[in-house]
C-alpha cells in the first residue's frame, strides 16, 4: 500500500474521469505484480522471478515482460458475443 501510496502523491490526484483513474491503477497494479525482483531477494526466494510466480507458484517465461504479455492476454481468445454463430 505504499507504493500505491507514494505513484497516486507523485500523480499529484486524478486529472480526468473516475474510469481513466481506475485504469491508471489497474495498470500500476498489473505492472507491479510482474516486476522483476533484484538479485538478492530472488536468492531469498529461491529462484522466484516475481511477485506474480511467488504468488501463482509457476512462470510463463523466463523473461519478465514476455511473462506479462502472456499472463495478461487472453491467449488469443476473445469474449463471447452474445449473437448467434452463423456459417
Amino acid at each position: 500500500m505504499n507504493y500505491l501510496d507514494r505513484i497516486l502523491y507523485a500523480m499529484q490526484g486524478f486529472h480526468g474521469t473516475l474510469q481513466s483513474a481506475q485504469k491508471e491503477v489497474r495498470a500500476m497494479a498489473l505492472l507491479w505484480n510482474f516486476h522483476p525482483f533484484c538479485r538478492k531477494t530472488r536468492t531469498l526466494k529461491e529462484g522466484c522471478l516475481c511477485p506474480f510466480e511467488q504468488l501463482n507458484g509457476f512462470r510463463y517465461h523466463d523473461d519478465w515482460m514476455r511473462n506479462f504479455l502472456i499472463a495478461s492476454s487472453l491467449n488469443g481468445r476473445r469474449p463471447l458475443s452474445k449473437l448467434p454463430h452463423t456459417n
